[in-house]
């Protein structure tokens, strides 16, 4: 018994305290009051449990932040906010408003009877200024009329301060424009009724024709007038609006004449010939394959090769061949090339489909139309920003010395090469001297004279060169006259001359130095190409063809006398602007010695 005993209190080993606590008050009570038959339980008072706590190092309350950003600095909304809310413009020093000042209301202190809103009118079209001045004097004297019965001690003086600030003229004036806007309302009376005169009806016509651009812009009236409510305005620029359409319609040809009166645009070709752009063509019928439709015989016999054997006759053909800029061989034949898919075909093959299929004329015409058109846009550019044109608002005019009919003698705005370094240049834009008139180029050799005598009196050569170069984007013209010691003068020409065999690559199509004795650079160089041409004084000099632009340098003449006279390469390469009191120094040192020369005068 006393081993199941053990046996028991080990299985119940697992229990919790409370209950084995009980069990043995129980085995207890069973064993002293054995003869009492109700069992006692007593239970065992329950210890309070206490909370687990750190200790204090682990705490450390008292070192550690227990803050976060948000707390020290609010959010910029919430600071903004509070600065609006709290900002007094009557206490604040960065108020400009001074009606603020002294506890006042932000706005000016005016009788009452300027304080009350005006209705505001909308002016017509045919109001003009009297008008509008008499209706203004009109509202003004109601209104000090009103002001008058309300108080009368202070009538007169808003009167006087505001008729006083707009009716500042005499009386004489004020009856004028009463009488003007009398005569108006009579005219514009006069006029609403019906006349029938040949200018109104010639206004009437060109009214009713309205452009793609007064169409919007009136359509956009129609609109803006039903926003603001404006019934009738809507009812009656929708009326003609209509009209224009339909007289649009019933005449298509209406608007040519305008668009014809607008920039006339001038073709140029790769020679430099300008012309008048003529009108467009209308094209032909073509078959499937592109090919015309054109008898070549006739009763067996041919009448001709190809459908516009008829088409030009020799005149016409020579003008297309001389002033023509739609044709360039070259391009033609890479073109023609690139799209020949039989390689066994003769090159005259390839020419000959290529002419008999055909060509568009109107398509054509529409190319070379917007060939002109990008032309135009490219020289307008040059124009605006040119400083060397009389109208250019980039020319520096106070660089100017002499003036003639075409031409002008002017200084460099920037650094010169030498002392008394000066331009030749012309008035209107061009592009270099073998594009221009003969009375322009007669005005050059006088000025040229000129200048080759001043310098001939201090003892000096004078040496004058072009460089024309890019001419796709249309430089103005210049000539430059650089004057040179004596004893370097004579020696000038053996450098150019070997400057200009060495340039640019050693192969070349052209003739490296043209030699320009007996003949001007006019003659020595065809017209359209870029070239270089240097004289010395009035004796004839050197002209080059520059058959690469990129090889050539700009400065090629600035090199040569820099090398010459031994120059610091700051004077040739990039010289710097002059400003102000530079260039009128410059300017006056020059005419001092200029004056007894100067071909305008004589």
């Amino acid at each position: 018994m006393f081993k199941m005993k053990e046996k028991k209190h080990k299985n119940k080993s697992h229990e919790p305290k409370e209950l084995k606590s009980k069990k043995k008050a129980h085995i207890i009570n069973s064993s002293s009051s054995s003869n009492s038959d109700s069992e006692q339980w007593v239970e065992k008072e329950s210890s309070i449990v206490q909370k687990e706590t750190r200790e204090d190092w682990m705490a450390m309350t008292g070192l550690l932040k227990t803050y976060s950003k948000q707390d020290i600095k609010p959010p910029r909304d919430v600071k903004k906010k509070n600065g609006i809310d709290s900002y007094n413009p009557s206490t604040s020093s960065r108020e400009l408003n001074p009606y603020w000042k002294d506890g006042g209301s932000g706005l000016p202190q005016t009788p009452e009877s300027f304080r009350k809103a005006r209705p505001f009118l909308k002016p017509s079209e045919e109001d003009d200024y009297y008008t509008r001045s008499s209706r203004g004097h009109k509202s003004d004297y109601h209104h000090s009329k009103q002001y008058e019965n309300r108080s009368p001690s202070k009538a007169e003086q808003t009167l006087y301060q505001n008729r006083g600030s707009s009716k500042w003229k005499k009386n004489e004036s004020l009856n004028q424009t009463e009488r003007k806007s009398q005569e108006q309302k009579t005219n514009v009376e006069k006029h609403s009724e019906p006349t029938v005169s040949h200018s109104k009806c010639k206004d009437t016509v060109e009214s009713k024709y309205l452009t793609d651009d007064k169409m919007n812009k009136l359509a956009a009236k129609i609109v803006k007038a039903e926003i603001m409510g404006n019934v009738k305005l809507a009812n009656e620029l929708k009326e003609k609006l209509e009209t224009a359409r339909e007289y649009r319609k019933q005449n298509p040809d209406a608007g040519q004449e305008e668009d014809n009166e607008g920039i006339m645009l001038i073709s140029t070709n790769k020679k430099g010939n300008a012309m008048p752009l003529t009108q467009l063509k209308r094209g032909v019928a073509k078959n499937g394959d592109g090919k015309r439709k054109a008898e070549t015989h006739v009763s067996g016999e041919r009448a001709k090769y190809f459908g516009n054997d008829d088409k030009y006759n020799l005149a016409q053909m020579f003008q297309q061949e001389k002033y023509g800029n739609n044709y360039d061989d070259e391009a033609e034949l890479a073109k023609i090339a690139s799209k020949s898919k039989n390689p066994n075909d003769d090159l005259a093959d390839i020419f000959m489909d290529h002419i008999s299929k055909n060509r568009d004329d109107a398509k054509e015409c529409q190319n070379e139309r917007q060939k002109s058109i990008n032309e135009h846009i490219r020289i307008e550019r040059s124009l605006e920003g040119c400083e060397y044109c009389i109208d250019s608002k980039n020319m520096v005019k106070h660089m100017m010395i002499s003036c003639g009919n075409k031409v002008y003698l002017a200084l460099p705005s920037k650094q010169s090469l030498v002392k008394d370094h000066c331009l030749i240049t012309t008035l209107q834009h061009s592009l270099c001297v073998t594009s221009l008139d003969e009375d322009v180029w007669e005005e050059i050799l006088n000025y040229r004279k000129a200048l080759t005598h001043f310098f001939n009196s201090q003892n000096k050569d004078v040496v004058f060169y072009e460089t024309a170069s890019r001419l796709h984007k249309y430089p103005h013209m210049i000539i430059n006259c650089v004057p040179l010691p004596r004893d370097v003068g004579d020696t000038a020409p053996i450098y150019f001359k070997k400057g200009l065999l060495e340039c640019e690559a050693e192969w070349s199509m052209n003739k490296k130095v043209v030699d320009l004795k007996g003949k001007s650079i006019r003659k020595g160089i065809p017209k359209g190409l870029p070239y270089f041409w240097v004289d010395f004084g009035m004796d004839p000099g050197f002209a080059h063809v520059i058959e690469d632009q990129q090889l050539f340098p700009k400065t090629f003449a600035e090199e040569i006398i820099a090398g010459i006279l031994d120059l610091d390469h700051r004077a040739w390469k990039n010289p710097q602007r002059e400003y102000g009191d530079v260039q009128r120094k410059k300017v006056l040192e020059f005419i001092n010695g200029w004056k007894p020369f100067d071909p305008v005068k004589k």
